[in-house]
């Protein structure tokens, strides 16, 4: 009798977990290949910078003036962050910085989600160069920089094709 029990939770911890259903999301995965991350971690001190690219996905939606656009979430949202320290490939000239809200349309745009951070969008003019460089101040002494591709080489680009 004990064997056929255990015999039974053993089909019954198969079935569970047989059904685990994996959704492939392209647009997910495209992109995680235009996001960038910088962080911080020492002692007493730790700050984390997400950053999306968005013009390569969603040029349809946002690349009506050809600026480059970016989302940045920063952790934490305490963080002193600089709006005006923000610079796109070493440039301030008319970059723009600005603090979304929570329901901010943008934020749909984005695969990564951090309630307890603060997103920043930031728009730059156009920048002729093959890797984007976002750099800002965080607290009044240190630098973060968030690089990106503006062509990212494909998740499934084979180099023997």
């Amino acid at each position: 009798m004990g064997k056929f029990f255990i015999y039974l939770s053993v089909v019954f911890l198969f079935l569970g977990c047989a059904n685990k259903a994996i959704v492939h999301d392209p647009l997910k995965n495209e992109l995680l290949a235009y996001t960038s991350k910088f962080e911080i971690v020492e002692k007493n001190d730790k700050f984390l910078a997400l950053g999306t690219y968005l013009n390569p996905i969603h040029s349809d939606i946002i690349t009506k003036d050809k600026d480059e656009r970016f989302i940045i979430a920063i952790h934490p949202k305490e963080s002193k962050t600089s709006l005006s320290s923000f610079s796109v490939n070493g440039s301030k000239d008319e970059v723009r910085a600005r603090i979304l809200a929570k329901d901010d349309p943008l934020l749909k745009l984005v695969t990564f989600n951090m309630p307890w951070g603060e997103y920043i969008e930031v728009v730059s003019p156009q920048k002729i160069s093959d890797t984007l460089k976002v750099e800002f101040e965080i607290y009044p002494s240190k630098k973060a920089l968030l690089e990106f591709r503006k062509v990212s080489k494909s998740m499934y680009w084979s180099s023997t094709n």
